[in-house]
Formats: structure tokens, sequence, C-alpha cells
């Protein structure tokens, strides 16, 4: 990222990443690395590609995929309950909109068949997925075979 651009990223979201609950992610792993550096690297890229094609919400989508995985070990962690849990989390602790419920709440699809209701939840869904094959494969497969998959398979459950 560029500096203006890295600085506007910080801007978004430095009063999440001040928060106790927020930093203390640094200790629950997910993919191979920290919960928290899982949540800024789809947060991160979800930013990129709002920029990129200019979404006028980028500050709210940018938070939202920053707190997508918002939860504890200790919590409700399994693959489909998770979104729940953090969706509770990010509304007791952080004051959230309809268009980020929707995002924290969907951004599994399609493993939990609960259907995106907004362009960003899709662009967050997208940058949660293209994140972890990075992350769990620790680059073994090249990203652009892994987001063809992902596309393609995208693509094949909306075509239902």
């Amino acid at each position: 990222m560029k500096i203006k651009k890295q600085v506007e990223f910080n801007n978004v979201i430095n009063d999440i990443l001040k928060n106790d609950e927020v930093i203390s992610l640094r200790h629950e792993y997910h993919h191979g690395i920290s919960r928290l550096d899982h949540s800024l690297s789809v947060a991160k890229l979800t930013y990129n590609i709002c920029k990129l094609f200019k979404i006028k919400t980028i500050k709210e989508t940018t938070r939202a995929a920053l707190l997508h995985d918002f939860f504890h070990s200790f919590e409700e962690s399994s693959f489909k309950g998770h979104p729940k849990t953090a969706l509770k989390n990010a509304k007791r602790v952080f004051n959230i909109n309809k268009m980020q419920e929707d995002i924290i709440y969907n951004h599994m699809f399609p493993a939990t068949l609960r259907m995106p209701k907004y362009k960003e939840t899709w662009i967050v869904s997208i940058s949660d997925k293209l994140i972890a094959i990075k992350e769990c494969t620790k680059y073994k497969i090249p990203m652009k075979i892994g987001a063809t998959i992902l596309f393609f398979f995208n693509f094949m459950i909306i075509q239902r």
C-alpha cells in the first residue's frame, strides 16, 4: 500500500485497533496466524477493492471486514456458527449499521447458505476467501489459480 493509502486505511480502522477485545485476538489463531492478523489482511484487501471500484461505503465496509471474525475460541467458534457470534460481539462493542451486520453475518457465504444482501458483503466474502487461500496454502497454490477456483465456485452456487 502506498503511504497515503496506508494512512487513510489506518484512519478508518484506528479506533477499532485500540479496543482491548480486538487486541486480544492477537492470541487467537486462525489459518496458522493470529485472528487479528487475518482480519487485518481481509480489511486491507477489502479497502483496496473498494478504492479500485470507487465504492462509496469504503469506511463502513472496511470496518466490517476487520470485525468479520470478532470472536474468541471460548465462544461459539464452529465453522458455520462463528459469524453469528462475531456479529453479536461487533454490535455489543461498536456502533454498526445494517449493511455491516449483513457483511459480518454473511461473510461465510455460500458455506452458511445465507445470501448476501449488499455488494459490499460480496466484496468482504470474496476477500476473506482469497486471504484464507493465501494463508492456508502459504503460497503453495498461486493466487490466480485460487482466485479462479473461488470465482467459479461462487458463480456455480449463484446460478442454482
